[in-house]
């Protein structure tokens, strides 16, 4: 006789699955928003050392 209390792995297994799925796509879009925003920060860098080089300013003098 099987005891009621007793727990049903094949739903703790599917359960751990799906966490673990989760967990790995919300770490996945995390890194690629942490990715773009550090090319948005290199491209606004960028782009301001292309005003100061256009306006003919001395190094240091361009306003960030």
């Amino acid at each position: 006789m099987r005891d009621i209390n007793d727990p049903v792995w094949s739903v703790i297994i599917l359960l751990c699955c799906g966490l673990a799925f989760t967990a790995y796509c919300v770490i996945y879009i995390l890194l690629l928003s942490f990715k773009e925003l550090k090319e948005d920060v290199q491209e606004s860098k960028q782009g301001q050392e292309g005003i100061c080089k256009q306006q003919e300013t001395e190094p240091g003098q361009c306003h960030r």
